[in-house]
């Protein structure tokens, strides 16, 4: 409902969305709730066509990406160690693992039973995701975002960070969130919107995406573009190489890889194929535009990602990509923003981690690619199938599903403000930021030379990063260098970390599971009849 307070010329934005988005709005589709009715086949075909195209293209690109940093440039990748030694100790079950295991194992299933058994039950004892200290340091930098994390994964991933790289991470994170958000909220000159906003009393949800939407979506756009781009050229030769070797010997770059023939058309069949369909449905978006972005800006993205992943473990979702680039555009529409070509948001970095592992624990590569097609699969026909049903058990937004009274708003409110361009981007502050990161990636290779462990990636990873998170995560690895490190020695701490941190998340995940399974008990003896 809260879309019709937005139009387009004139038209309220409800009235603007195609039947192959969705049934019109006096249709009976919305009335019978569910899925398998001749109005919804339109939307499925091609949402599931999207879906598809995009797999290959995502499939494609992380096979080769994957190859370049896991073989050639052999990054760390920090977390696979955690998948691999959870792998490892339950297969193995080797009597010293079990005990490391175990040992966290008991602590995460404690913490999980505090941290979600209240929650589930309606009163949670600590609050989730993040305690939130923005009441209490308003009075001093209104504006900032301060707060601790209590999901206690960032502090996990923490131990396995040297203190160099969380450090960096945290400083880029404190720069943002804290110190400039400050900045900008009592100078009212440098983005009087977010100034005018922001009133004491704001939580930290609340400043995180009024300030992203006022300040920081241009910024963060240029700082991945050109960080993205030294990403490139840095890994050119790799991914030459990995390209025109499999293409001579028609097969991959190792032997264990599928072949990087095969890699090639699965990028350009799904990106190309993207763009035609794109570009059939939405013919007013001209057809460079989702060309160049679904080829190029992909490439830079996935490059990143995988890289970022490789150096400090994780790469954050980037929000609105497709967004910022339709708004360069003169385009007056809904679907254009809502729909986009094959885009890279990130898959190959979590793939080029997943082939780490599989190094790890002696398993082909090619298998996990062949169990990753088998799943996108299953994943759309049985994601229809649970979709159908739940939406049949209640009415979705419905007190039933209360994420979706929350944030089904909050969505469609950020996907408003965009197709009515009330939010506001700056082409030279996205060039200045692409200027800047581009840059600050030779410069710390230059301080590498002389000793000074600064990595840009993480630096740049922070600044995408509430400090709630890189708080915990820099703790813990304080706590892994200067605590258990010291006390069990360092190559004892380095060869059982893993084991550890796999056992704390188990732990955590066993209680997660009870708990969602209490939660649906809870709301079935209430739920029918309507």
């Amino acid at each position: 409902p809260v879309t019709y307070a937005y139009s387009v010329n004139g038209v309220p934005l409800p009235y603007l969305v195609p039947d192959w988005l969705c049934p019109p709005l006096d249709s009976n589709a919305h009335l019978q709730r569910t899925l398998f009715q001749p109005e919804w086949m339109k939307p499925i075909l091609v949402t599931t066509s999207f879906f598809f195209l995009s797999f290959m293209a995502d499939l494609g690109l992380s096979i080769i990406l994957s190859y370049v940093t896991v073989d050639v440039e052999k990054l760390r990748f920090p977390f696979a160690t955690i998948d691999a030694s959870l792998i490892e100790t339950i297969t193995t079950r080797e009597s010293q693992k079990m005990g490391i295991f175990m040992a966290g194992f008991h602590p995460g299933l404690i913490y999980g039973a505090i941290l979600y058994g209240g929650f589930s039950l309606g009163a949670p004892i600590i609050p989730l995701p993040w305690a939130d200290l923005t009441w209490f340091t308003e009075k001093y930098i209104p504006g900032a975002l301060v707060g601790i994390a209590t999901e206690p994964t960032s502090f996990i991933f923490g131990l396995l960070l040297p203190l160099s790289v969380s450090g960096t991470m945290l400083l880029g994170s404190v720069i943002i969130w804290i110190v400039l958000n400050y900045i900008f909220t009592v100078n009212r000159a440098f983005f009087p919107q977010w100034a005018n906003e922001y009133h004491p009393g704001m939580t930290i949800a609340a400043i995180y995406q009024r300030t992203f939407q006022r300040i920081w979506i241009s910024p963060q756009f240029g700082f991945a573009l050109g960080l993205a781009g030294a990403l490139v050229i840095l890994l050119r030769k790799g991914i030459a190489r990995s390209i025109v070797g499999g293409l001579r010997a028609g097969k991959g770059g190792s032997k264990h890889f599928p072949s990087s023939v095969l890699a090639i058309i699965l990028y350009l069949v799904g990106s190309l194929g993207t763009v035609a369909l794109f570009s059939f449905l939405i013919p007013e978006i001209p057809f460079y535009l989702p060309l160049l972005t679904s080829l190029f800006v992909s490439l830079m993205i996935g490059t990143l990602a995988a890289y970022a992943t490789g150096e400090v473990g994780f790469f954050p979702a980037m929000p609105w990509p497709w967004q910022a680039i339709v708004y360069l555009t003169p385009y007056r529409g809904y679907s254009g923003w809502v729909t986009s070509p094959y885009i890279s948001l990130g898959a190959p970095g979590g793939v080029s981690q997943a082939i780490k592992v599989s190094y790890l624990t002696e398993t082909k590569p090619k298998d996990y690619f062949k169990a990753w097609g088998v799943a996108a699969v299953l994943n759309v026909v049985f994601g229809i199938m649970v979709t159908d049903s739940l939406w049949r058990l209640a009415p979705i937004p419905s007190s039933a599903y209360p994420a979706s009274i929350v944030y089904w708003p909050l969505y469609a409110t950020s996907d408003s403000l965009f197709v009515t361009r009330q939010i506001r981007l700056d082409p030279i502050l996205i060039a200045a930021s692409s200027i800047f990161s581009f840059a600050l990636y030779f410069a710390s290779n230059l301080l590498h030379k002389i000793g000074m462990p600064f990595s840009a990636v993480a630096f740049i990873i922070g600044c995408y990063t509430m400090p709630t998170t890189t708080i915990m995560t820099f703790l813990g690895s304080f706590v892994g260098h200067y605590g258990i490190r010291r006390y069990i020695g360092r190559e004892r701490w380095t060869a059982v970390r893993g084991v550890f941190s796999a056992g704390i998340l188990s732990g955590i995940g066993v209680f997660l599971g009870i708990g969602v399974s209490m939660t649906l008990i809870a709301k079935s003896a209430w739920m029918w009849p309507w």
